[in-house]
């Protein structure tokens, strides 16, 4: 079996993500109703075909992120932990005329994220065994798929994946934390949040489509990345040495202004040195600053996350 981190890069690296709510969408205007909520391009969502997307509120804020995969005839939607009953309320006051459903189905249904070159192959193989959907969706810049199933046949997939791919690995909390923050892939909650709009949550490339109709929120992206200049926005940073910063660390320029600060942080075995995601502002955005955290040299690096939503 493949250690975790050779396994996103050469197989799959299979995370659970049971606390995640799911939301399902029926009805013959199901992908149209909600492609004028969501940020991204849902229209085009189609069996083994997903989406990473947002849903903003009025003032363009970042409510939740989404997996939206399909079946034949509903689509899953998947809402950060503990939001599902709210984000079920907000989205049902927008169904007036449509022809569509929403259920919060939480409690019946269980999604994990697949990342590496053949997880596309592998979440196929698992949804048809599980009576799952499934899409593909690449966070990492390795290949990537989403995966919901129901929650009662969670404790069957490792047998499944296994004889499907044996150099497929299921990830402990640890192997997750380290890729996602290597390959600079933020956490709702940890990373951005309800005080972020897109461009500062570093996803207007990623979750927005650019090309699609109206969405709630769209005027404020518009005008956000049309302005260009932000408050503050997710990076990543390359960092000297082996012992990783403690979340809120401050990060600062020469002369000492603290200009953000460390979100999540890891060492990194395979790169020889640790990484990180800070929210930056001011100064820290243009140019090319020199940047320290705890006295130690911290540098801007690119964020190798998927290609842009369309």
């Amino acid at each position: 079996m493949l250690a975790a981190s050779e396994a996103a890069r050469r197989s799959v690296l299979l995370v659970e993500e049971p606390d995640r709510g799911t939301l399902v969408v029926r009805g013959p205007d199901r992908a149209t109703w909600l492609n004028g909520i969501v940020t991204a391009d849902v229209a085009k969502v189609a069996p083994g075909h997903g989406a990473f997307s947002l849903v903003l509120s009025k003032t363009g804020k970042v409510l939740s992120d989404l997996y939206v995969v399909a079946s034949d005839s509903a689509l899953f939607l998947s809402v950060v932990p503990g939001a599902s009953a709210e984000l079920a309320s907000y989205f049902d006051r927008m169904l007036v005329m449509e022809d569509a459903e929403l259920e919060d189905v939480t409690e019946g249904f269980v999604w994990l994220t697949l990342h590496g070159p053949r997880s596309s192959a592998l979440a196929r193989k698992l949804a048809l065994a599980s009576g799952g959907a499934e899409g593909s969706i690449d966070r990492t810049g390795l290949g990537g798929a989403a995966l919901v199933v129901p929650r009662a046949r969670l404790g069957d997939l490792p047998a499944l994946a296994a004889a499907e791919d044996a150099d497929s690995v299921f990830a402990d909390a640890g192997a997750w934390e380290l890729l996602r923050i290597e390959r600079g892939v933020g956490r709702f909650g940890t990373d951005y949040g309800t005080d972020d709009n897109p461009h500062e949550a570093g996803l207007d490339q990623v979750a927005v489509s650019w090309s699609k109709g109206c969405y709630l929120g769209q005027e404020v992206v518009c005008m956000q990345g049309m302005r260009g200049k932000l408050k503050r926005r997710l990076v990543a940073l390359a960092l000297e040495g082996e012992a990783p910063p403690s979340p809120g660390m401050g990060v600062e320029l020469p002369d000492g202004t603290r200009v953000g600060e460390v979100t999540s942080a890891a060492f990194s075995p395979r790169l020889g040195h640790s990484v990180a995601l800070a929210r930056l502002g001011g100064g820290a955005l243009e140019g090319a600053p020199s940047l320290s955290v705890a006295g130690g040299p911290a540098r801007l690096v690119a964020r190798p996350e998927s290609a842009p939503a369309d």
